[in-house]
């Protein structure tokens, strides 16, 4: 990911410094696309509902900013986080606004490295987490094939590795946008680019626009490759885990929007655009 320079209209130029020549763009990412606690609370489930008991040890995979890894110790005083990203960007900035924002004894309980997430050691954990799509970086089947491998190298007895998928037709488009406010004259956008049908190789943009007219564009950027869940299940059997099992987000009757709830299924409806989750471990399921 990388940040670009605000795009300003004459009039915000006329009023003075615009606003989004002042704006964090990672605090504005967190607060538009990251929900910490929820994701917490379905790990949670999930490994409960294989092993018993909750999970104590977290490994944040591509953890930009760290933002789950120190919302978990923080969600138990009996829980530690590690966070792993090859940025020294957004890690610094992590360390800064979220694991100083912990209190002191949780901070004892989180670690935050720079690394590549395949080379990385850390004790064996209860999940390791790739979240935001971050592992659609890896565009050839050697190199996810080979992180899948490695994770699970680094999984405890019991433990999952859990990974967020994007898919359906309204991503694969061009020139597609999706905006919503996220509070305090704050308009969030997300742009589809460019979709390569031959590679499934797609271009995705995150802008910000303010009250004031001016624009943060390419905030973030990505380059994806657009994993479809049969790949990627036949991967992670390829690099020895035992199961996966998919968690489907189901849909608001009224509206066909995303409802937030997410159920464990083997079947699903060709949605214009779903969210689902792959839970991925060694020992069979109960």
């Amino acid at each position: 990911m990388r940040g670009r320079h605000p795009q300003v209209t004459r009039a915000a130029r006329r009023r003075g410094r615009p606003l989004a020549a002042q704006a964090d763009r990672y605090a504005l990412y967190q607060k538009s696309v990251q929900s910490p606690e929820f994701d917490i609370a379905l790990m949670n489930r999930i490994y409960r509902a294989h092993n018993g008991r909750p999970p104590l040890l977290l490994r944040e995979d591509f953890c930009g900013a760290a933002a789950l890894a120190c919302a978990w110790a923080g969600s138990r005083r009996d829980r530690q986080a590690y966070g792993i990203d090859l940025d020294p960007e957004p890690l610094a900035w992590g360390a800064l606004h979220n694991w100083q924002a912990l209190p002191e004894e949780a901070r004892r309980r989180v670690q935050l490295m720079r690394g590549d997430v395949r080379t990385a050691r850390t004790p064996r954990a209860d999940v390791i987490a790739a979240h935001n799509f971050s592992f659609f970086i890896f565009r050839e089947r050697e190199q996810l094939r080979d992180y899948f491998r490695s994770a699970r190298r680094q999984l405890a007895e019991g433990g999952l590795l859990v990974l967020d998928v994007l898919g359906g037709s309204d991503t694969q488009t061009e020139d597609r946008e999706e905006v919503r406010r996220i509070g305090g004259g704050v308009r969030y956008v997300w742009e589809q680019k460019r979709y390569d049908p031959i590679n499934s190789r797609a271009l995705f943009a995150i802008h910000f626009a303010f009250k004031d007219g001016s624009l943060l564009q390419d905030a973030f950027t990505y380059d994806w490759r657009m994993w479809t869940i049969p790949e990627l299940r036949e991967l992670l059997a390829e690099a020895g885990f035992a199961f996966s099992e998919v968690y489907w987000e189901d849909a608001e009757a009224e509206t066909g929007e995303g409802s937030g709830v997410f159920r464990r299924r083997e079947r699903a409806g060709a949605e214009a655009c779903w969210m689902a989750v792959i839970a991925a471990g060694m020992r069979a399921p109960r």
